[in-house]
Formats: structure tokens, C-alpha cells, sequence
């Protein structure tokens, strides 16, 4: 076997968990046919075949999961090398932290403005997303989320709870209070299993949904607006003008923090996770 070009591994891990070459040529900012070549010539160094092509993307063989479990290792010792050694190596990487979009508007970035003061060197990367990103394949270094994933390797803890409150203008309020029938604002279908969305649908029904939405701020628009009535946060209904009153069935879920054993040993992401965990602290 001919001596493995150690560049190639970093091409190899971004295809990995990147799944697509053009996901991680965009990563590694070079273009899509250098990671098509470094792969192959990876892959007739070692003379194994590391990945299944597919329309999906790549995914990789027995052969190749063994090879990135082996090569994530030295990547940590390498980066954690790095960070000892080099007076900036802590804060050269960025802090990719995943959540739903209602946690960071309404909690997290109007209470992180102290530490960026604090730390100006560290650069924040916040994924909006709703889906569960994958931290053992480094999609991101600290997932905030409303319900553990199903299985994974990762560190978890409970930093938190958000509570709900059904919300709407004062005469939609006084519509409900009389028993009247009100049309009602809720996630779509992707999300009807949420216990939100189930809760609206218990109690007024699936005929009096009128208005459907992902995000949590256009709900709470369309609730100021008159729509109907929408199930919030409570975090996100302060400072508006929309009257709450409490559910009979309280629904309060549990905020989680997932990191892994690498994040944690990486100076800028430990900062930032004990960031995180004292904001919750501070919001109990």
C-alpha cells in the first residue's frame, strides 16, 4: 500500500459527514472536482472502495466508517494539539450552535450580547433549523432542542423548560371564555405531531385551523393580526400586546443541551456551553 497523502483524510471526513461532494467542497472552499479527485486517490491508496455513490449522496461503506472513526480520533488530537500550541488556535474555529428558531430570538441572542462583548474572538454560528442535526457527525457543536433524538453518541443535558400559552386579541379571548367557536393558528403537517399542535386540535378541533406556519414569530403576527388563536411559548408572547390565559392541560417541554465529549475538550465551545447553561440557570 502506498503512504496515505494525510490531506486526503480531511477531504474524506467532510465527505462524510457532509454526505454530498458538493456540501463538502463548499466546507473546504475548494471546488467540486478536487474532493472527487482526493477521494479516488484516497481510495487507490488504500485499495478500498470507502463509499457507495448514490442519488442520495455518498455514503459510505463498512470499510469507510471504520477509516472515519480512525481518522476522527487524530483529528481531535491534532486539533486539540493545536489549540494548546498556538496562542489563537482556541478561537479559530467557528462555534456552529443548532436550534429552533423561537429559542433564538426570543432567549438566546438578546442574552448573548454580553459574551460576545466578553469574548470578541470567538465567532457564533447559529442553524436555524427544526430538524435534529447530528452532533457525533459534527453538523454542529451544541444542539439546543425540545426532545432528545432517537439514537447517537452524544452528551446530553437538561438545561431548561419552556411552558405554553394560549394567545390571541382580548375579543378572541372572549370568544373562547363564552365557548364560542374560534379558528385556530398552528404548525403545519410536517409538525402536527407536536404537543402543541395536538392540543389546539383536541380541544378546537382540525375544521377550525385556518392559518398554518413553521415559525413561532408568524404565529404570534398572526395572532396580534386577528387570525385566530395560537399556542405560544411564553417566552415569545413578552412585550405583546396578545392576551394568554393558562391551558387546562399545561404543556411544558423540556429544553436540551447535546454536545460531545470532543466539544467539550475545545476551549470556544466549553465557553460557550457554560454560556448557555447559566442563561437557562438565570430564566428558572
Amino acid at each position: 500500500m502506498d503512504s496515505v497523502n494525510w490531506d486526503d483524510l480531511r477531504f474524506f471526513t467532510a465527505l462524510v459527514e457532509c454526505c454530498t461532494v458538493s456540501a463538502a467542497s463548499k466546507r473546504l472552499n475548494v471546488n467540486y472536482v478536487t474532493v472527487s479527485r482526493r477521494i479516488e486517490r484516497l481510495e487507490h491508496t488504500l485499495r478500498q472502495r470507502l463509499f457507495d455513490r448514490t442519488q442520495e449522496g455518498y455514503v459510505p461503506t463498512v470499510e469507510g466508517l471504520i477509516l472515519y472513526k480512525k481518522t476522527s480520533l487524530v483529528r481531535e488530537n491534532v486539533e486539540s494539539l493545536e489549540e494548546y500550541f498556538s496562542l489563537g488556535g482556541k478561537f479559530k474555529k467557528s462555534v456552529v450552535i443548532s436550534m429552533v428558531s423561537s429559542m433564538a430570538e426570543y432567549c438566546l441572542i438578546p442574552k448573548l450580547s454580553d459574551f460576545v462583548k466578553k469574548y470578541p474572538e470567538i465567532r457564533l454560528e447559529i442553524d436555524v433549523s427544526n430538524r435534529n442535526v447530528s452532533i457525533p457527525r459534527k453538523e454542529a457543536d451544541i444542539a439546543l432542542r425540545l426532545e432528545l433524538p432517537e439514537k447517537g453518541e452524544y452528551l446530553s443535558k437538561k438545561v431548561g423548560e419552556i411552558t405554553y400559552k394560549l394567545c390571541a386579541i382580548p375579543e378572541m379571548i372572549e370568544k373562547i371564555k363564552k365557548e364560542e367557536n374560534v379558528s385556530i393558528i398552528t404548525f403545519n403537517s410536517d409538525f402536527s405531531h407536536l404537543p402543541e399542535s395536538q392540543y389546539l386540535i383536541r380541544r378546537f378541533g382540525n375544521k377550525s385551523i385556518r392559518f398554518q406556519s413553521n415559525s413561532v414569530t408568524i404565529q404570534r403576527i398572526a395572532a396580534e393580526n386577528g387570525y385566530g388563536v395560537a399556542l405560544l411559548p411564553s417566552l415569545a408572547i413578552k412585550n405583546s400586546p396578545l392576551v394568554s390565559i393558562e391551558l387546562d392541560e399545561p404543556i411544558i417541554r423540556s429544553i436540551w443541551m447535546l454536545t460531545s465529549k470532543y466539544t467539550m475538550q475545545m476551549t470556544a465551545s466549553r465557553l460557550v456551553a457554560d454560556e448557555l447553561k447559566r442563561i437557562f440557570d438565570g430564566m428558572k
